[in-house]
């Protein structure tokens, strides 16, 4: 009689097969990031032929190729708005350009600034702004103009008026007029904060990330997202600004091999079906993401292999489930920030540790148990020796 026990080492092989199966290989993974790429090339040429002062950046899932036909992943943008550059000091202004200073108060929490106009002088320096561009401009105790981020949705709040357009819709910072896309408006800023050169100053084991593109992401620039902290007042939260190294990360999740990659849509799997049931969207795809980031850097390279999909996808769950135990999910790029603040309290953490811990136990079963894409069933079928033909649509 056949016996259907196997090892984790043939198990991982038949997640691999399965994923073989929907398309998710190593091909079509850059296939996704060459035409998003390209696609975002040709948004960002077309902007510059029509006068228009703005960048798009394909961000996220689609350009990443961490996702799947079952996943249904929207495309998520930022939409950088050149007419204006952030700078961090006084004397590092552009010429040309609207310049915004960051800056940080006693009210401003770790990774939010808060940007304040800049004006030239005749003898061609910059000064504090002191008179309202619009409505939206808050004048503080100082007398300098402060930028707030809701002018973004004023200026779209009036573009709908104008062609009579339906309310936008809004996910955090992102706006809207369709569920198959998502446009973060931001504004760029070329020099790294302090924060920011985290990345660069601490060690790394040379596997991950490599040093050419760690040389490459410093020259990367940050955004200033519309966005402030949910916790703040509210006041004070329509005058922050999100500090964003998307494109950083971006050029980090290049460097993943394909087996790094085929574990961490595995993980965002697990966490759509087994989590966000339970949690909702409070555990987001960026506290994956970050957990593989610390967790490819912590072991070596060797691990990532094909027989260990399953046994590295256990060490990221160990990652997550030690951060929820200590309360503090550092971020990869930034000193300073833990991401968990202003997405779960205290109770959703405890019960993120408890989830994940029952997770470990039981990973290979709940792996069978996953319904997008049929994955599951794909699963189950190599185990016990089926041959399954499925046809997959290319997008």
């Amino acid at each position: 009689m056949k016996s259907y026990k196997k090892s984790q080492e043939e198990y991982s092989r038949d997640v691999y097969e399965a994923f073989q199966a929907i398309a998710v290989t190593s091909d079509m993974i850059h296939r996704r990031r060459h035409d998003r790429l390209l696609c975002e090339t040709l948004m960002t040429t077309r902007s510059k032929i029509l006068g228009y002062q703005v960048s798009d950046f394909i961000v996220g899932s689609q350009v990443e190729g961490s996702t799947t036909l079952g996943m249904q992943s929207d495309t998520d943008f930022v939409h950088s708005h050149d007419f204006a550059h952030v700078v961090l000091k006084l004397g590092a202004w552009q010429t040309g350009k609207g310049n915004l200073l960051a800056f940080k108060d006693e009210t401003t929490p770790p990774q939010f600034y808060k940007l304040c106009r800049l004006q030239p002088t005749p003898d061609g320096r910059q000064e504090y702004r002191r008179v309202p561009v619009d409505n939206t401009d808050v004048v503080d105790h100082e007398g300098r103009v402060l930028m707030s981020n809701m002018y973004f949705d004023l200026i779209a709040e009036q573009f709908n008026q104008r062609h009579g357009l339906d309310m936008m819709i809004k996910h955090g910072p992102s706006r809207s007029w369709t569920d198959d896309f998502d446009f973060v408006n931001a504004y760029p800023c070329n020099n790294l904060p302090e924060e920011c050169e985290f990345l660069f100053k601490r060690s790394h084991p040379g596997h991950f990330p490599k040093p050419e593109t760690l040389e490459y992401a410093r020259k990367c620039p940050v955004f200033f997202i519309a966005q402030g902290h949910p916790h703040s007042d509210p006041n004070e939260r329509k005058l922050q600004w999100r500090l964003s190294t998307t494109l950083t990360e971006r050029a980090l999740m290049f460097d993943f091999t394909e087996v790094q990659m085929l574990v961490y849509i595995l993980l965002k799997m697990l966490k759509i079906e087994y989590i966000k049931p339970k949690l909702g969207d409070k555990c987001s795809t960026f506290h994956i993401k970050t957990a593989m980031m610390f967790t490819i850097e912590k072991h070596d390279a060797e691990i990532w292999c094909i027989e260990n999909i399953v046994c590295c996808a256990t060490h990221c769950i160990d990652t997550l489930i030690q951060w929820a135990h200590d309360g503090v999910c550092p971020h990869f790029t930034m000193s300073g920030v833990n991401l968990f603040d202003g997405k779960l309290s205290k109770p959703d953490i405890e019960k993120l540790e408890a989830l994940l811990t029952n997770l470990k136990k039981d990973i290979m079963r709940t792996i069978c148990n996953l319904k997008t894409d049929e994955f599951g069933v794909l699963v189950l079928h190599k185990w016990h020796g089926y041959k399954t033909k499925r046809k997959h649509q290319i997008h």
